[in-house]
């Protein structure tokens, strides 16, 4: 797939970026085909988040959690009709950017890690029971506990939700010494080939408790 760049939304600042080295008129076709579908399914996006009074016209959003989870689920599902390679990744989510007005008022002057990319975390989000979601109420702490790789095990990240909750942190401020000390901990572990009560001996070994 090749993906339509827009530089600062100018017309003669457009720029076509793939994987490929030499793009065909009907790389450039479909590349303008699937930015006008996108288009299309953020403008939908926005109307929909705008009818739930999650959104307001002035770009105020309520219930932050609610509303990314339903941008990353419009998301997943639209990647799931207009499939693009794990190469092309980084490119499609730093262009997610700047399409909405209201869903995000500026683009980022500098590239963002995929990692670190809002709509990158809320299509991780939208993958997650939306019940799992509301243990932790607050969407800039998901975004936090989202963006740190050492928690992709499935059992380290649910030791992680249970350490928070009873913590219950207000803000997300008050978890980063937790998170940063696990994630220093488990980063250059394969928790893969540890079983549960191993993996669990290791997480209590974390120097945050």
């Amino acid at each position: 797939m090749t993906i339509k760049i827009r530089k600062g939304n100018k017309k003669e600042k457009i720029q076509y970026k793939s994987t490929k080295r030499i793009l065909t008129s009907k790389d450039i076709k479909e590349a303008d085909r699937f930015d006008d579908a996108l288009n299309k399914e953020i403008a939908d996006i926005e109307k929909i988040l705008i009818k739930k009074n999650m959104l307001t016209s002035r770009a105020r959003k309520s219930e932050m959690l609610n509303v990314w989870y339903l941008i990353g689920s419009r998301i997943n599902k639209f990647l799931k009709n207009n499939k693009i390679s794990p190469e092309e990744e980084g490119i499609f989510w730093e262009q997610l950017y700047g399409r909405s007005g209201l869903i995000n008022k500026t683009v980022p002057s500098l590239s963002i890690g995929k990692t670190r990319n809002d709509f990158r975390i809320a299509s991780i989000l939208a993958t997650y029971p939306i019940r799992k979601l509301k243990r932790i109420k607050f969407w800039a702490l998901w975004r936090e506990v989202l963006t740190y790789r050492a928690f992709q095990d499935g059992r380290v990240m649910n030791w992680v939700l249970n350490k928070i909750e009873k913590m219950n942190p207000k803000t997300r401020n008050e978890a980063r010494p937790f998170l940063k000390s696990v994630s220093l901990r488990m980063k250059k572990i394969d928790t893969s080939v540890l079983n549960d009560k191993e993996l669990v001996k290791k997480l209590n070994d974390t120097a945050y408790k």
